[in-house]
């Protein structure tokens, strides 16, 4: 069983029965990466992102975590980048909704003409992929790639996986450190 699988059971992020997603998709398991927010467990799951970062070797400026979960998420990896090869990968995220005061808006962080990664927990649909590269090309960025946890291998009426449509319409690859296979070990 994939370690990652295996963790997220363990952790109870990964339950099985039925439920109704997000998306609106009926599915026999729920994942929820926040069972993994603690020092301990972040660290371990940060690790697997990284493992599968470092092997699709991408060229990146920054790491984009879309609200709220992908917060939490691209700042552990980036921490984990720094320690082990000392390179400062700039963080990117966004606001639900736009601030009036302080520095306002909705991005946190320069994204203007950067190379950016997106790191997200679930791919089901890829809704909240496909406007967090909307977003950051409105920013005069270029995104290089998303990675997520889980890819859930949704497939739509055509029998393409989520995945496969939004590879082809915004020219990205999209990693995972898991599929829905890896459930069936």
């Amino acid at each position: 069983m994939h370690p990652f699988i295996k963790k997220a059971i363990e952790l109870e992020a990964l339950k099985f029965g039925d439920f109704t997603l997000k998306s609106g998709l009926k599915s026999k398991y729920f994942f929820n990466i926040a069972s993994f927010f603690n020092g301990q467990d972040m660290h371990f799951l940060a690790s697997q992102y990284f493992k599968v970062i470092q092997k699709a070797n991408l060229e990146f400026d920054a790491m984009y975590g879309p609200a709220y979960k992908g917060i939490p998420l691209a700042t552990a990896i980036s921490q984990l980048f720094y320690v082990e090869e000392q390179k400062k990968i700039e963080l990117i995220f966004d606001r639900k909704e736009i601030k009036d005061h302080g520095e306002g808006g909705k991005l946190i962080g320069d994204i203007s003409g950067k190379k950016i990664l997106i790191i997200d927990d679930v791919l089901t649909a890829g809704t909240a992929i496909k406007e967090t590269v909307e977003i950051i090309q409105q920013n005069n960025a270029k995104t290089v790639a998303a990675i997520v946890a889980l890819d859930r291998m949704e497939k739509d009426a055509n029998s393409l996986t989520f995945k496969e449509n939004l590879e082809k319409s915004l020219s990205i690859p999209i990693l995972s450190i898991a599929t829905f296979e890896d459930l069936k070990e």
